[in-house]
């Protein structure tokens, strides 16, 4: 196989690229080797801020967060929101996780009986790290806990005493197989924009509550799930919760529904997202640039790379202060 030299810039902490899932689909194509010589960059958009604009390389953007590539500074953005330009954007939704979740809910089958439910001792759980935009899900999963209590085992309005769950272990899936429902509320409604939530919930055997795209319809089959459209939706989502929750028969009716869209073609979504990629690396490496790199485009990036090492000094100059103030 051919070998790709590439380096990893813009990334969370504790990111290890190995386990990323633009690596490992990368690697099921060519030999990768990461290093601080490469002749690709595949960033994302975590600080240090605009990091990735002090190399000049080709420039790939795998993105998972609320965020539109700006395609001024990349190359090629594989994105969470159906973005296009030319050869240059592959829109792949986030309910089609890397962890495999996505490719087990295509097999299941089983048909839930009344065990199903007797084997959840909650009611519903609600997970997360912060509030969304116009404090959405923080309302909602106030407003349903007005009925019954909603276990809440994230970060973000947490009522178990402290205990928190994990998305990177099987803390979270765990937790919510005891539930019965899950609410899925993304940040934001933005057209495209479908996180893993959904799949997770899915994955874990509850019926998701969700807020979000309609995009996730395209994936997942409507009649599966409660959703949420608007904040003026909260009473009428309330009350079909209510409903199944209160008749056992309505309940398992909406947990043995198909989980998926049968129009959606799994199979052709994973042989583009491979074309996309073989189109990258396999072009001779000098064709490869799709960014201006010259005039306003410079500017522009010139301006932001400015900009972001002056916020960086400042961090360290508080950090710092800081560290003398109180030490």
């Amino acid at each position: 196989m051919k070998t790709i030299r590439v380096k990893f810039v813009g990334f969370w902490n504790g990111f290890v690229p190995e386990k990323s899932r633009i690596y490992l689909d990368l690697s099921k194509l060519y030999n990768i080797e990461i290093t601080d010589s490469p002749d690709y960059i595949i960033c994302s958009c975590f600080e240090p801020l605009y990091d990735y604009c002090n190399y000049p390389q080709v420039r790939i953007m795998d993105i998972g967060e609320n965020y539109i590539p700006d395609l001024n500074l990349v190359d090629y953005a594989i994105s969470r929101y159906p973005v296009s330009l030319l050869d240059r954007c592959f829109f792949h939704p986030g309910c089609i996780d890397f962890r495999g979740r996505f490719e087990a809910l295509q097999t299941i089958k089983e048909k839930r009986d009344i065990g199903f439910i007797k084997n959840k001792p909650y009611f519903a759980n609600f997970i997360a790290s912060h509030e969304s935009e116009n404090s959405i899900r923080g309302d909602f999963f106030k407003l349903l806990s007005g009925y019954k209590r909603v276990e809440s085992p994230g970060t973000y309005l947490n009522n178990t005493d402290g205990y928190s769950v994990n998305w990177k272990d099987n803390s979270k899936t765990d937790f919510q197989r005891k539930c019965k429902f899950t609410l899925c509320f993304e940040s934001t409604k933005s057209g495209g924009f479908v996180t893993e939530k959904i799949t997770d919930a899915f994955y874990a055997d509850t019926i998701p509550v969700y807020f979000g795209s309609e995009e996730a319809f395209n994936i997942y089959n409507k009649d599966a799930m409660i959703y949420c459209a608007s904040r003026e939706d909260f009473d009428e989502t309330i009350k079909k919760i209510i409903e199944l929750d209160t008749n056992d028969e309505k309940y398992l009716e909406m947990a043995n529904q198909p989980i998926l869209n049968p129009s959606f073609d799994y199979q052709k979504f994973r042989s583009d997202y491979e074309a996309f990629l073989r189109h990258i690396f396999d072009q001779p490496l000098e064709q490869a640039y799709r960014r201006s790199r010259v005039y306003v485009p410079k500017q522009h990036e010139d301006y932001l790379r400015q900009k972001a090492l002056e916020n960086n000094i400042q961090k360290k100059k508080k950090g710092l202060f800081g560290r003398l103030k109180n030490g």
